[in-house]
């Protein structure tokens, strides 16, 4: 059984530009995941659910989704168990929820328990050393001008996930910036500050892939509809020199399992900018 926004199934769902970037950063994040890891992410994150139900279904069988789902159950691409759709089998598919009593008793470096290994977080900025901002930002008198959803627990699991991983859905100057107006998970430099060891180590936008050496960001790879001069003019801050290469594309196996999971047509509905977004 696949992933359905709603329980159904449409066969004639066109495919579209984003989708192709969807699917393409689907299994880029995929095949970081290896078996027997956690992985967890918040609200709204259908690309990073496919993802992780790829991983399950090509290399990772024993990979476990924070939210208990798992792919051979059928499990729709829709934000888990929170959704405003009517007839959404979702809550049937959950196989557990965490309360958010559970994250204290993790919320500890010396505790043998762990939320996650890896944790998917995006945010309205993000900055050279990997901080991300999901507060808001500041107008021109140094004072919160937009209002962000909140960092809400990405501060705590960020902070204790062995394995951090940047996501985006654009790529520009307003997303990638010098330095984030607030700070809801750190990066580099500021973990190191407050004692705590790493950092992010991947990011993954629809024009590139991002790893991090020496605290700050560098360009790994950029995908084949994009040029490195178009991701460095994209960014709000100098990418160091480095190797570059070209993302390699969805193998047949991962196309036909995302069909699979997703023969609705899901990716290609998602709010993502295969061109980067706004110059």
């Amino acid at each position: 059984m696949g992933l359905s926004p709603a329980g159904g199934h449409d066969a004639a769902a066109p495919r579209t530009a984003a989708g192709d970037v969807a699917r393409l950063l689907a299994c880029v994040v995929a095949r970081e995941l290896s078996d027997k890891e956690t992985v967890a992410f918040g609200l709204h994150a259908e690309l990073l659910l496919a993802a992780a139900l790829l991983a399950q279904r090509l290399h990772a069988p024993n990979l476990t989704i924070r939210h208990g789902l798992r792919v051979e159950r059928g499990h729709e691409l829709s934000p888990a168990a929170w959704t405003d759709e009517p007839t959404s089998r979702s809550h049937g598919l959950v196989e557990y929820l965490e309360a958010h009593d559970a994250i204290l008793d993790v919320a500890s470096r010396s505790s043998p328990m762990r939320f996650c290994d890896v944790f998917f977080v995006g945010g309205m900025q993000i900055d050279r050393e990997g901080s991300t901002n999901l507060i808001g930002l500041k107008g021109r008198d140094g004072r919160l001008a937009v209002r962000g959803p909140g960092s809400i627990g990405t501060t705590s699991i960020g902070t204790l996930a062995r394995h951090v991983i940047l996501f985006s859905g654009e790529h520009t100057t307003r997303r990638f910036v010098e330095r984030v107006d607030y700070v809801s998970v750190p990066g580099w430099r500021r973990r190191a500050a407050a004692g705590l060891e790493g950092g992010p180590s991947l990011c993954v936008t629809p024009l590139a892939v991002l790893d991090f050496a020496d605290g700050g960001m560098r360009l790994r790879s950029v995908h084949a509809h994009a040029t490195e001069a178009e991701v460095r003019r994209r960014t709000g801050f100098t990418l160091p020199p480095s190797p570059v290469g070209v993302t390699p594309p969805p193998t047949v196996a991962e196309l036909a399992a995302l069909v699979e999971i997703d023969p609705s047509g899901r990716l290609d509905r998602l709010e993502l900018s295969p061109d980067g977004g706004p110059p």
